[in-house]
């Protein structure tokens, strides 16, 4: 199987800073999970994916579009929709 082909590659970008993902169809339970491991950003995802506390928001864009989508991370599966994004993550809130 051509590893290519399940390869997603998106951008996060926090207070600032742009942070270049290369990740895999399936490896993270969620972009929170993804994130949480990528940036270890302290308090990010308090409820632990529960959808209830709101500090894992992010903003997603895809690129060359001027529409985003606020969404919380644990609730956004690691999958070829997340290709070419842009994913902001919300500055700390918690």
């Amino acid at each position: 199987m051509n590893s290519e082909k399940n390869t997603i590659i998106f951008t996060l970008v926090y207070l600032g800073k742009e942070y270049p993902v290369h990740t895999y169809r399936n490896e993270y339970h969620s972009l929170m999970v993804l994130i949480a491991d990528y940036l270890s950003l302290p308090g990010f995802g308090l409820c632990s994916g529960m959808g209830s506390c709101g500090t894992c928001m992010v903003e997603i864009k895809e690129n060359y579009s001027p529409y985003t989508r606020h969404t919380l991370s644990c609730d956004v599966r690691v999958n070829d929709e997340l290709a070419n994004t842009i994913i902001t993550i919300a500055e700390a809130n918690y």
